[in-house]
């Protein structure tokens, strides 16, 4: 298994675990599996719309190992290290990330920079709490672990227990929801989708 692979696994669930595996059963098959027919069976999110390639080139562009697979794809004369608003960014990801559904071994780097995340999610009510660095959004997150103590109880989260308070314990969902919304949506992600979608929100 690549180490993107036990890096998501890792994470909150077996993230990329399921891809890897639909991947290689491609590559025993006459016919390999092209890693957007993998990433398909394995019920992940490609991106697609424009605004959205171009929030992943902004939220990337500070890593020069994405700005390096762009290379090939970015228009000559173009620095998107510079391209703030991210207009000529999305259409050099567009292209680099069509290269990798098409090819049949750049799954880990499509996972990386071409799928979509649970925090990309669209709610069909509500919206995603605010994820600050502080304790700005601490009425949220209080309001979050109060409605959603019991559940996470049930759901075996070790750090929210029958005896924990609301100041203690709204830091706990916090961090639960930072570390779990970051990971891609598929089918093994399903239950963590779910419980996001519960304890990650407001109304």
């Amino acid at each position: 298994m690549s180490k993107l692979a036990f890096g998501l696994a890792g994470a909150g669930g077996v993230a990329g675990t399921g891809a890897f595996a639909a991947y290689q059963s491609g590559l025993l098959s006459p016919k390999p599996l092209t890693v957007k027919e993998a990433l398909s069976k394995d019920g992940y999110q490609v991106v697609e719309e424009d605004e959205k390639f171009k929030e992943f080139f902004k939220e990337f562009k500070s890593s020069q190992d994405f700005l390096k697979e762009l290379d090939n794809h970015k228009k000559e004369g173009d620095d998107l290290s510079k391209d703030d608003d991210g207009n000529k960014g999305k259409e050099a990801l567009k292209s680099l990330c069509s290269t990798y559904f098409n090819s049949t071994d750049k799954l880990d780097n499509a996972i990386k920079w071409c799928v979509l995340r649970i925090q990309d999610k669209k709610l069909t009510t509500g919206s995603w709490i605010n994820i600050a660095t502080d304790d700005s959004d601490k009425s949220d997150w209080i309001t979050a672990f109060e409605k959603s103590k019991e559940s996470m109880i049930k759901s075996g989260v070790k750090e929210i227990t029958a005896n924990i308070q609301k100041e203690q314990g709204f830091s706990h969902v916090k961090k639960w929801c930072s570390d779990n919304k970051k990971l891609p949506i598929n089918n093994n992600n399903a239950g963590i989708l779910e419980n996001a979608i519960s304890w990650c929100s407001k109304a």
